[in-house]
C-alpha cells in the first residue's frame, strides 16, 4: 500500500493506481473471477468540461495537451523556461499544470513536458455556438487592456482606415474572426 499512498486509494472510490490507459477502475463486490474489477465509465474532462469564446477564462482540471503530453506545471520552468509565472500572472488560473490561456492565444494551452514540444494547445470543446458576452462589455472607451471594448470606431487618430480582421490584404496575419470568436 506505500507504493500507491500518493493515489488516494480511500474508501470504494474508482481510481486510477496503474495508470490504465481507458481511465479509473475498481475492485467490484462481485466474487466471480472475471468480475474482479471494471472500469467506471467515468468520462474524459474533454468530453464534459467546455470553453467559449478562446477560453481565457477557463479554470477546469485539463493537463493534457492535444495530443496527449503532460502539461507542464506553470510555476516551474523544465523542461521549457518561460515567463507565465502565477506570482507574475495572479489572475490567469496558472495552478498546477492545468491547461490555461493567459495570452489570448485561439484557445486554452500549455507548456509540455516533452523536452522537444514546447508547448501545444489543449483539446477542450467549445460549449455553445453563441458566446457569453462579458458585463464589462464597453462601446464608447475601454477599460483596463481594452479587451472587451465593441464599439464601431474604424479610423486611427491619423485618419486611416483599419483593414478588415477577415481580409489578409494589404497586411498578412492570424487574427482572423473564425479564430477568435469573442473578439
Amino acid at each position: 500500500m506505500l507504493r500507491f499512498r500518493k493515489k488516494d486509494l480511500r474508501g470504494n472510490y474508482c481510481r486510477n493506481p496503474d495508470n490504465s490507459t481507458v481511465g479509473p477502475w475498481c475492485f467490484t463486490m462481485d466474487p466471480r473471477p472475471h468480475m474482479r474489477h471494471q472500469h467506471c465509465g467515468i468520462p474524459q474532462c474533454s468530453q464534459v468540461e467546455c470553453i467559449t469564446c478562446n477560453g481565457e477564462d477557463y479554470r477546469g482540471p485539463m493537463d493534457h495537451s492535444e495530443s496527449g503530453r503532460e502539461c507542464q506545471r506553470w510555476d516551474l520552468d523544465e523542461p521549457h523556461k518561460h515567463l507565465y509565472h502565477p506570482k507574475r500572472y495572479p489572475d490567469r488560473g496558472l495552478e498546477d499544470n492545468y491547461c490555461r490561456n493567459p495570452d489570448g492565444r485561439q484557445r486554452p494551452w500549455c507548456f509540455t513536458m516533452d523536452p522537444n514540444t514546447p508547448w501545444e494547445y489543449c483539446h477542450i470543446k467549445t460549449c455553445g455556438k453563441y458566446a457569453i458576452r462579458s458585463p464589462n462589455t464597453t462601446t464608447e472607451c475601454y477599460q483596463g487592456r481594452g479587451e472587451d471594448y465593441r464599439g464601431s470606431m474604424d479610423t486611427t487618430p491619423t485618419g486611416l482606415s483599419c483593414q478588415h480582421w477577415d481580409s489578409q490584404y494589404p497586411h498578412n496575419h492570424s487574427f482572423v474572426p473564425q479564430a477568435y470568436p469573442c473578439k
